[in-house]
């Protein structure tokens, strides 16, 4: 890519990347490191007028199944994400050459609301908003079968 001074890098993290969650903490951590690299990459690419492109797709959970049991206090707000709907937001986010994509759209306000009121009253929202629950039911995939 840096040859032929093209191409698009797109970084799977997660909306934990920006915030911690309870029953995450080494989920969240990989995906603080997720979003930190791409932006540092972005970052780079920029100061060296290369044009290459990131992408850094920081969505809620998805209904994989890899988050079997999560729950969400406010699905109008919070819905768990269809895995069709991230497809598509991420291809259109590619083509769009957007940098970063925060879904659903609200978590872009709530993070941008994070930066602004003192940890206590975000820790207050977050609990709010069932974040600090949302891991309570949390079954997951099950064992991997050979």
């Amino acid at each position: 890519m840096l040859l032929k001074n093209h191409g698009h890098i797109v970084t799977i993290a997660s909306i934990a990347g920006h915030t911690g969650v309870c029953g995450l903490v080494d989920y969240c951590a990989s995906k603080f490191g997720a979003v930190g690299f791409d932006e540092s990459l972005r970052m780079e690419m920029r100061k060296l007028g290369k044009n290459i492109k990131t992408t850094c797709i920081c969505p809620y959970f998805i209904n994989t199944g890899m988050f079997d049991g999560v729950k969400t206090r406010f699905p109008l707000l919070l819905p768990i994400l269809t895995e069709e709907y991230a497809t598509k937001r991420i291809v259109n986010a590619i083509l769009q050459e957007e940098p970063v994509v925060i879904m659903p759209w609200f978590l872009n306000t709530a993070l941008a609301i994070k930066q602004f009121v003192p940890t206590c009253v975000s820790d207050a929202l977050s609990d709010f908003f069932g974040s600090s629950d949302s891991m309570a039911d949390f079954k997951g995939r099950g064992p991997i079968s050979h």
